[in-house]
């Protein structure tokens, strides 16, 4: 029977894995559960919301992503147009979309106030490198945001001759704290052929962001299901690849929570894991009455396969948070003066 450690034990034999985190849907939920949903596109065929012949619009292009089928309406309209054909179905297919894009992300994304940003952040803190995440929300933005004073961050975003933030991979050192979007982000739109991130302050985000969906500007993010058609999105965007790139060229040691990675879904993320340069993988297992600590463990080994020139270690990640606390209070490492309300020794994390 494999060892599952306590993710602060793990961490002072394998300092190592304080490196690089890599987080998953499952982090995201920890947070909040409406994160339970996976995509915007689960959640309105969840509740129903799809109408016919729209939903039959994403069957046919056999994709999940809104931009894809926006996009393909808008050089529909533009044939049709200079055909003298009538457009008006396709135009009300296109607001239909759009609508219900904005209504998924506005019902779906907790608000700033209603988030333990000071949580996020400590998460983060404790890690040297890299941030990785496959989640399209805004916590890891909002995260960093808060981290902006006590660590040199950089996530590649630089202003471009319009004043826009465009990433631009020149702009990051390695003794940057980055982030990096492996599968995109709510925030992040493309225009001109660059990758633009929307920013605002923290309360204000979520508005600015739909405001942008309503000129046109889609997010960029990864919604496929299969591994496969993961893998051609990430290749086919410049900052996606970027990211995935620098996945693959990540070194030390890396911290995964959240992420189930079953190959059908996640085969890109485990070959880049495995081709990488870490020694150590520490994987966050997290067990539920279906499925067994035990079952999770062996299922994860032979994902990975035999590693020749890597050591993979399991921790229990439902004391995640509780170890962070720990930490910090080892390190003795305060943000603002006073360590956070719910890092106080008298008070008991709730973890989901």
């Amino acid at each position: 029977m494999t060892e599952l450690y306590d993710y602060k034990v793990l961490s002072e034999k394998h300092p190592e894995i304080l490196d690089n985190l890599l987080t998953g849907n499952g982090f995201s939920i920890e947070f909040d559960s409406k994160f339970r949903y996976g995509g915007l596109y689960e959640y309105l065929q969840t509740k129903g919301l799809f109408k016919v012949r729209e939903q039959n619009l994403f069957k046919a292009f056999e994709t999940t992503n809104f931009e894809q089928v926006l996009n393909s309406l808008l050089k529909a309209h533009t044939i049709n147009k200079t055909f003298g054909k009538d457009t008006d179905y396709l135009d009300e297919s296109y607001q239909t979309i759009k609508d219900l894009l904005i209504m998924a992300v506005k019902e779906i994304h907790p608000e700033y106030w209603l988030l333990d940003i000071n949580k996020l952040a400590w998460s983060f803190n404790v890690f040297k490198k890299n941030i990785f995440t496959t989640n399209y929300d805004l916590l890891s933005y909002w995260a960093l945001l808060a981290l902006r004073n006590k660590k040199l961050i950089r996530d590649g975003f630089w202003p471009r001759d319009d004043r826009k933030l465009s990433f631009q991979s020149d702009t990051l050192y390695n003794n940057h704290f980055k982030l990096y979007y492996l599968h995109g982000a709510l925030h992040l739109y493309e225009d001109r052929g660059d990758v633009i991130k929307i920013t605002s302050t923290g309360a204000n985000l979520m508005d600015d962001i739909t405001k942008e969906y309503e000129k046109g500007n889609f997010p960029v993010y990864v919604s496929e299901g299969a591994s496969e058609k993961k893998l051609a999105q990430i290749k086919s965007n410049n900052y996606l690849s970027y990211c995935y790139h620098e996945l693959l060229n990540s070194d030390g040691g890396i911290t995964i929570i959240g992420q189930g990675l079953n190959p059908e879904y996640d085969k890109h993320l485990i070959d880049a894991i495995k081709n990488s340069k870490v020694k150590f993988i520490a994987y966050g297992v997290f067990d539920t009455p279906d499925t067994t600590k035990d079952y999770i463990v062996e299922t994860t080994k032979k994902h990975f396969g035999d590693l020749e020139d890597k050591e993979l270690l399991f921790y229990d990640s439902k004391n995640f948070f509780e170890s962070i606390k720990e930490m910090a209070y080892d390190q003795k490492s305060v943000l603002w003066g006073k360590l956070p309300w719910h890092f106080s020794k008298n008070i008991k994390l709730l973890l989901c």
